[in-house]
């Protein structure tokens, strides 16, 4: 009797593992930006209805253009850059569990690192889910409010990894077509311009 049910339930299984595999690659990359749940946000303190609250339209970004090896950065024309000690200031808000943060930190780790021994700019790297700035020898266990304040004013959906620098040019996921490609080189030489650009500017 039982094994009268152990086939069609085999294939049902089956059918629906087939088709989310199916669903799954038609997604485009720009959707499989990793989004962090209410729980996982930087400010658990958050009531049910500001959470129910981060599916609000935004606005379109404005590319930034003109910048010269700068294809895939919005910019918030009203802002300037943001400095502190006279260098700008860089983010990445990201989590150890979303892929493509993971695919991204080596390498902005690498270019920000080098650019903070050469004391060109101040940088961030907070991973939301420990609350640790991975640029750090020290494990924080908390997100300053103000950088948390940054974090959501320039992606109020809560989407990773997302980048700010100089509190005016930012990027919610990794550039176009690269993770997928595994093209750091590009990746690099994109955050490169527009580290080298924001430092340039007054």
């Amino acid at each position: 009797m039982e094994d009268k049910y152990l086939i069609p339930i085999s294939v049902l299984v089956a059918a629906a593992l087939l088709t989310g595999a199916l669903i799954y690659s038609k997604i485009s990359p720009s959707q499989q930006q990793a989004k962090i749940t209410p729980d996982q946000t930087v400010d658990s303190t958050q009531n049910t209805d500001q959470n129910n609250n981060q599916n609000t339209t935004q606005p379109t970004p404005v590319l930034a253009t003109g910048i010269p090896g700068v294809t895939s950065f919005a910019v918030k024309d009203d802002k300037q850059i943001c400095k502190q000690d006279g260098k700008p200031v860089v983010y990445l808000f990201s989590t150890t569990w979303c892929p493509h943060c993971v695919w991204v930190k080596p390498i902005f780790d690498k270019v920000a690192k080098e650019y903070i021994s050469q004391n060109k700019i101040i940088a961030y790297h907070w991973e939301l889910d420990t609350f640790d700035n991975s640029l750090t020898d020290a494990v924080e266990t908390s997100v300053p409010k103000d950088q948390e304040a940054i974090y959501k004013e320039f992606n109020p959906s809560g989407s990773i990894p997302t980048f700010v620098f100089g509190c005016k040019y930012h990027r919610v996921g990794n550039g176009p077509g690269r993770e997928q490609s595994n093209d750091t080189a590009a990746e690099e030489k994109e955050l490169r311009a527009i580290f080298d650009y924001i430092i340039s500017q007054p």
